[in-house]
């Protein structure tokens, strides 16, 4: 499978999982909605109700 990319990827934006605080890297995959990704997989999705339920009612 060959790619376009030609660049570098520490050149690519990059922020955290507001769940596990994983840096996350842009993908292309992601250009259409880059502002509102917050979860970095499937699975911090999932627990993004029991962190929100901890820090409220811990």
């Amino acid at each position: 499978m060959k790619t376009d990319f030609k660049g570098n990827k520490q050149s690519l934006p990059s922020k955290l999982c507001t769940v596990c605080n994983r840096s996350m890297t842009w993908r292309k995959a992601w250009a259409k909605n880059w502002e509102s990704v917050l979860y970095c997989s499937d699975a911090c999705r999932a627990k993004k109700n029991s962190a929100v339920n901890k820090a409220t009612h811990g």
